[in-house]
Protein backbone atom coordinates (compact mmCIF):
# COMPACT_ATOMS: atom_id res chain seq x y z
CA UNK A 1 0.00 0.00 0.00
CA UNK A 2 0.93 3.40 -0.80
CA UNK A 3 -1.29 5.41 1.66
CA UNK A 4 0.98 8.42 2.17
CA UNK A 5 2.47 8.96 -1.38
CA UNK A 6 2.93 12.48 -1.49
CA UNK A 7 2.64 13.20 2.24
CA UNK A 8 5.10 14.52 4.94
CA UNK A 9 4.99 12.83 8.80
CA UNK A 10 6.36 13.52 12.14
CA UNK A 11 7.46 11.04 14.17
CA UNK A 12 8.62 11.59 18.00
CA UNK A 13 10.24 8.70 19.82
CA UNK A 14 10.98 7.72 16.55
CA UNK A 15 15.03 6.42 17.90
CA UNK A 16 13.16 3.00 18.65
CA UNK A 17 10.40 0.96 19.86
CA UNK A 18 6.57 1.99 18.42
CA UNK A 19 8.01 4.75 17.20
CA UNK A 20 10.68 3.34 15.05
CA UNK A 21 8.19 1.02 13.67
CA UNK A 22 5.84 3.81 12.87
CA UNK A 23 8.39 5.72 10.77
CA UNK A 24 9.79 2.26 8.87
CA UNK A 25 5.77 1.86 8.04
CA UNK A 26 4.92 5.24 7.43
CA UNK A 27 8.11 5.63 5.00
CA UNK A 28 7.82 1.83 3.64
CA UNK A 29 4.03 3.67 2.13
CA UNK A 30 5.35 6.50 0.71
CA UNK A 31 5.65 9.24 3.13
CA UNK A 32 8.36 11.71 3.40
CA UNK A 33 9.24 11.04 7.68
CA UNK A 34 10.94 13.58 9.95
CA UNK A 35 12.18 11.33 12.64
CA UNK A 36 12.36 13.05 15.93
CA UNK A 37 13.88 11.76 19.53
CA UNK A 38 16.37 13.05 22.28
CA UNK A 39 18.28 10.02 21.69
CA UNK A 40 20.75 11.30 18.80
CA UNK A 41 22.92 8.11 18.04
CA UNK A 42 19.76 5.64 17.38
CA UNK A 43 17.77 8.39 15.95
CA UNK A 44 20.16 8.64 12.95
CA UNK A 45 20.51 4.97 12.62
CA UNK A 46 16.16 4.85 12.18
CA UNK A 47 16.44 7.77 9.91
CA UNK A 48 19.57 6.22 7.55
CA UNK A 49 17.69 3.08 7.64
CA UNK A 50 14.63 4.88 6.08
CA UNK A 51 16.36 5.87 3.21
CA UNK A 52 18.16 3.07 2.72
CA UNK A 53 14.71 1.93 1.88
CA UNK A 54 14.19 4.43 -1.11
CA UNK A 55 12.15 6.87 1.46
CA UNK A 56 12.87 11.09 2.62
CA UNK A 57 13.79 11.10 6.18
CA UNK A 58 15.15 13.46 7.70
CA UNK A 59 16.66 13.06 12.07
CA UNK A 60 15.98 15.83 14.46
CA UNK A 61 16.90 16.12 17.85
CA UNK A 62 13.98 16.77 19.78
CA UNK A 63 13.41 16.73 23.53
CA UNK A 64 9.74 17.06 23.04
CA UNK A 65 9.24 18.89 27.20
CA UNK A 66 11.61 21.72 25.51
CA UNK A 67 9.06 24.18 24.16
CA UNK A 68 11.94 25.56 21.77
CA UNK A 69 13.01 22.08 20.44
CA UNK A 70 9.43 21.04 19.67
CA UNK A 71 8.96 24.38 17.79
CA UNK A 72 12.07 23.62 15.98
CA UNK A 73 11.25 20.37 14.68
CA UNK A 74 8.29 21.41 13.38
CA UNK A 75 9.57 24.08 11.54
CA UNK A 76 11.95 22.14 10.06
CA UNK A 77 9.61 19.45 8.90
CA UNK A 78 7.78 22.53 6.91
CA UNK A 79 11.19 23.53 6.09
CA UNK A 80 12.30 20.75 4.51
CA UNK A 81 9.30 19.50 3.13
CA UNK A 82 7.34 22.35 2.96
CA UNK A 83 4.32 21.02 4.50
CA UNK A 84 2.83 18.78 7.15
CA UNK A 85 0.19 15.95 7.06
CA UNK A 86 0.51 13.48 9.97
CA UNK A 87 2.18 14.00 13.46
CA UNK A 88 2.53 10.95 15.36
CA UNK A 89 3.32 11.70 19.32
CA UNK A 90 4.99 8.74 20.68
CA UNK A 91 7.78 9.77 22.56
CA UNK A 92 7.48 8.57 26.14
CA UNK A 93 9.39 7.61 29.87
CA UNK A 94 8.42 5.02 31.96
CA UNK A 95 9.39 5.25 36.12
CA UNK A 96 8.67 2.28 38.34
CA UNK A 97 8.16 2.97 42.06
CA UNK A 98 6.22 2.37 44.99
CA UNK A 99 4.07 5.66 44.65
CA UNK A 100 4.70 6.80 48.43
CA UNK A 101 8.26 7.15 47.67
CA UNK A 102 7.68 8.29 44.07
CA UNK A 103 10.07 12.12 44.07
CA UNK A 104 8.56 14.81 43.14
CA UNK A 105 10.89 15.39 40.31
CA UNK A 106 10.45 12.03 39.10
CA UNK A 107 6.59 12.77 39.20
CA UNK A 108 7.55 16.06 36.77
CA UNK A 109 10.00 14.55 34.19
CA UNK A 110 7.28 11.88 33.58
CA UNK A 111 4.27 13.93 33.25
CA UNK A 112 6.80 17.04 31.43
CA UNK A 113 7.55 14.83 28.35
CA UNK A 114 4.47 12.65 28.20
CA UNK A 115 1.69 14.91 28.68
CA UNK A 116 3.38 18.50 28.32
CA UNK A 117 5.29 16.94 25.39
CA UNK A 118 2.38 15.84 23.80
CA UNK A 119 0.15 19.11 24.09
CA UNK A 120 3.90 21.11 22.80
CA UNK A 121 3.98 19.35 20.03
CA UNK A 122 0.29 19.12 18.88
CA UNK A 123 0.36 22.80 19.82
CA UNK A 124 3.14 23.84 17.40
CA UNK A 125 1.78 21.45 14.69
CA UNK A 126 -2.03 22.29 14.99
CA UNK A 127 -1.63 25.41 12.14
CA UNK A 128 0.27 23.23 9.75
CA UNK A 129 -2.21 20.01 9.69
CA UNK A 130 -5.20 22.74 9.58
CA UNK A 131 -3.95 23.75 6.62
CA UNK A 132 -4.01 20.04 5.24
CA UNK A 133 -6.18 18.49 6.98
CA UNK A 134 -4.09 16.22 8.74
CA UNK A 135 -4.20 13.69 11.52
CA UNK A 136 -2.66 13.35 14.84
CA UNK A 137 -2.28 9.74 16.57
CA UNK A 138 -1.25 9.97 19.87
CA UNK A 139 0.06 7.24 22.71
CA UNK A 140 -1.64 6.62 25.58
CA UNK A 141 -1.56 3.53 27.19
CA UNK A 142 -3.79 0.72 28.31
CA UNK A 143 -2.49 2.38 32.13
CA UNK A 144 -4.62 4.92 31.21
CA UNK A 145 -7.62 2.64 31.33
CA UNK A 146 -7.09 0.09 34.03
CA UNK A 147 -4.61 0.03 37.03
CA UNK A 148 -1.00 -0.27 36.42
CA UNK A 149 0.53 -0.94 39.76
CA UNK A 150 4.01 1.15 40.56
CA UNK A 151 3.36 3.60 37.66
CA UNK A 152 1.62 6.19 38.83
CA UNK A 153 3.16 9.10 37.16
CA UNK A 154 3.07 7.36 33.97
CA UNK A 155 -0.37 6.43 34.18
CA UNK A 156 -1.46 10.06 35.09
CA UNK A 157 0.30 11.20 31.97
CA UNK A 158 -1.52 9.00 29.80
CA UNK A 159 -4.89 9.76 31.29
CA UNK A 160 -4.25 13.29 30.30
CA UNK A 161 -2.74 12.24 26.49
CA UNK A 162 -6.34 10.72 25.93
CA UNK A 163 -8.21 13.47 27.60
CA UNK A 164 -6.17 16.03 25.55
CA UNK A 165 -6.81 14.04 22.46
CA UNK A 166 -10.74 13.81 23.09
CA UNK A 167 -10.48 17.66 22.96
CA UNK A 168 -8.90 18.26 20.35
CA UNK A 169 -10.78 16.20 18.02
CA UNK A 170 -14.22 18.45 19.24
CA UNK A 171 -12.38 21.72 18.95
CA UNK A 172 -10.95 21.07 15.84
CA UNK A 173 -12.72 18.44 14.20
CA UNK A 174 -15.12 20.52 12.03
CA UNK A 175 -11.53 22.25 10.72
CA UNK A 176 -11.11 18.84 9.06
CA UNK A 177 -8.40 18.05 11.35
CA UNK A 178 -8.49 14.42 13.52
CA UNK A 179 -7.54 13.63 16.68
CA UNK A 180 -7.14 10.10 17.49
CA UNK A 181 -5.01 7.97 20.10
CA UNK A 182 -4.39 4.45 20.75
CA UNK A 183 -3.34 2.51 24.19
CA UNK A 184 -1.12 -0.68 23.30
CA UNK A 185 -0.47 -3.04 26.52
CA UNK A 186 1.92 -5.50 26.60
CA UNK A 187 4.20 -4.51 23.84
CA UNK A 188 7.71 -4.95 23.41
CA UNK A 189 9.84 -1.76 23.65
CA UNK A 190 12.93 -0.95 25.72
CA UNK A 191 10.46 0.98 28.03
CA UNK A 192 9.17 -2.48 29.20
CA UNK A 193 12.45 -4.31 28.99
CA UNK A 194 13.85 -1.84 31.88
CA UNK A 195 11.02 -2.36 34.23
CA UNK A 196 12.44 -3.96 37.65
CA UNK A 197 10.12 -4.61 40.46
CA UNK A 198 9.90 -2.21 42.88
CA UNK A 199 11.66 -2.94 46.61
CA UNK A 200 8.55 -5.06 48.52
CA UNK A 201 6.45 -5.52 45.27
CA UNK A 202 3.74 -8.51 45.27
CA UNK A 203 4.53 -9.65 42.10
CA UNK A 204 0.89 -11.29 41.79
CA UNK A 205 -0.30 -7.68 41.24
CA UNK A 206 0.99 -8.14 37.84
CA UNK A 207 -1.50 -11.11 36.61
CA UNK A 208 -4.29 -8.63 36.71
CA UNK A 209 -2.51 -7.48 33.37
CA UNK A 210 -0.85 -9.91 31.29
CA UNK A 211 -2.11 -10.50 27.85
CA UNK A 212 -3.86 -13.62 26.43
CA UNK A 213 -1.07 -13.78 23.60
CA UNK A 214 1.74 -12.80 25.57
CA UNK A 215 3.78 -9.71 24.21
CA UNK A 216 3.94 -8.50 21.30
CA UNK A 217 6.56 -6.54 19.21
CA UNK A 218 6.17 -2.75 18.38
CA UNK A 219 4.97 -2.91 14.96
CA UNK A 220 1.43 -4.42 16.36
CA UNK A 221 1.11 -0.59 17.63
CA UNK A 222 2.69 0.80 14.49
CA UNK A 223 -0.34 -0.87 12.26
CA UNK A 224 -2.90 0.72 13.72
CA UNK A 225 -0.95 3.68 14.65
CA UNK A 226 -0.51 4.50 10.47
CA UNK A 227 -4.24 3.06 9.79
CA UNK A 228 -5.43 6.02 12.01
CA UNK A 229 -2.95 8.37 10.39
CA UNK A 230 -4.26 7.39 6.61
CA UNK A 231 -7.23 8.37 4.75
CA UNK A 232 -8.61 5.27 5.14
CA UNK A 233 -9.27 6.28 8.59
CA UNK A 234 -11.35 9.51 7.55
CA UNK A 235 -14.50 8.72 9.58
CA UNK A 236 -12.39 7.96 12.80
CA UNK A 237 -11.85 11.22 15.06
CA UNK A 238 -11.84 11.66 18.69
CA UNK A 239 -11.64 7.46 19.00
CA UNK A 240 -9.48 5.46 21.28
CA UNK A 241 -7.88 2.05 20.26
CA UNK A 242 -6.74 -0.64 22.44
CA UNK A 243 -3.68 -2.56 21.46
CA UNK A 244 -3.34 -5.27 24.01
CA UNK A 245 -4.44 -8.58 23.53
CA UNK A 246 -7.77 -8.35 25.54
CA UNK A 247 -5.85 -7.27 29.12
CA UNK A 248 -7.73 -4.73 29.37
CA UNK A 249 -11.50 -6.38 28.56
Amino acid sequence: MQRFEGKVALVTGAASGIGRATAERLALEGARVVCADIQVEALEETAQKLREGGAEAVAQPCDVSDPEAVRAAVQTTVDRFGTLHVLCNIAGILHFENTHQVSLADWNKVLAVNLTGTFLMCQAAIPHLLETRGAIVNMSSTAALRAHPWTAAYSASKGGVLALSYELAIEYGQQGLRVNAVCPGAVTTPIQNAFRFPEGADTKLLERIMPFVGFQGPEQAANVIVFLASDEALHVNGSMVRIDGAMCT
